[in-house]
């Protein structure tokens, strides 16, 4: 292979980096994403008493 074998080594190995951190990140933004969405639920004065009145 030569010199192309490590050039391409190094290339895939950075953008395997750069990807997981892009994965990290888009899993913290989902994580909060749904903690968002709880506290808006479980905030909401009507939803609230449905619970409270068991939902029927």
């Amino acid at each position: 292979m030569g010199e192309t074998g490590p050039q391409i080594n190094a290339l895939l190995a950075a953008t395997a980096w750069n990807m997981k951190k892009m994965m990290e990140l888009l899993k913290q933004k989902i994580i909060f994403l749904f903690y968002k969405i709880q506290i808006m639920l479980f905030s909401n004065p009507v939803f609230k008493n449905k619970l409270n009145s068991g939902f029927c």
